[in-house]
């Protein structure tokens, strides 16, 4: 994909970028965006995620999933 890129070829992201930004922390970064959900959160300390779940979780079922990067 990198030699795609390289020569022009629009791909849909790079191998690099995929790296640096995996996808859980993708939908957090365009949770502000038309495209993302404003209620999506990352917890990456113990006592953020005991605060910030237990919050959200007054006002509508959540979804949580380990930071494991883009295969899981």
């Amino acid at each position: 994909m990198n030699d795609l890129l390289a020569a022009g070829k629009l791909v849909w992201s790079s191998p690099s970028v995929q790296t640096c930004m995996g996808a859980k922390d993708a939908l957090v970064k365009i949770a502000n965006m038309s495209c993302g959900l404003v209620d999506t959160f990352a917890y990456y300390e113990a006592s953020e995620l005991e605060a910030g779940f237990k919050k959200t979780m007054a006002f509508q079922p959540r979804v949580i999933k380990q930071n494991r990067g883009s295969a899981g």
